[in-house]
């Protein structure tokens, strides 16, 4: 039997992404603080975070956009970068956006939520970083799932697996 993923390790996986906020430049803004969720899917709280961190000096709101990336991970099953580039390469228009987040206001088309995945590809949580730019959110949350020994979509610089 497999051990589970726990609350403990969805704290670590987020203390590990603060840790590397500190010191580490994923965009061209360098190294900056971000808010930080990690949710455990299960039937009864999808929605709940298992471990937040919002980081001194980041903007509050950056918490609703961290907690709405994994949300909307774990919904779909899939990294928010597939959201964004639907968006950019015109299989939706801003009208598709609008009606999905009316229709379920978490839903967050943006990138910086990933899934993190055991070896053997299993989903175990969601990840997410909000605050610097969409793909320094994206690199952060995988740089930190990398270094604490996940799989993710992404390759070690966070840039999608072809």
């Amino acid at each position: 039997m497999k051990k589970p993923f726990t609350d403990e390790d969805a704290a670590a996986l987020v203390d590990c992404a603060a840790e590397l906020a500190k010191t580490t430049a994923t965009d061209e803004k360098g190294p900056q603080p971000v808010a930080i969720a990690c949710a455990i899917p299960s039937l009864d709280a999808m929605t709940i975070p298992a471990a937040t961190r919002l980081m001194d000096g980041t903007k509050a709101i950056s918490m609703v956009g961290a907690i709405n990336k994994v949300w909307t991970v774990l919904a779909y099953k899939a990294d928010t970068k597939k959201h964004a580039d639907r968006i950019k390469n015109g299989s939706w228009s801003e009208a598709d956006m609008i009606l999905n987040q009316n229709a379920l206001p978490q839903f967050c088309p943006w990138d910086g939520g990933i899934v993190v995945m055991d070896k053997d590809g299993e989903l175990l949580c969601a990840l997410s970083c909000d605050g610097r730019t969409s793909e320094g959110d994206r690199r952060m949350a995988v740089l930190a799932a990398h270094k604490m020994g996940y799989k993710t979509n992404f390759d070690e610089k966070g840039e999608p697996l072809a």
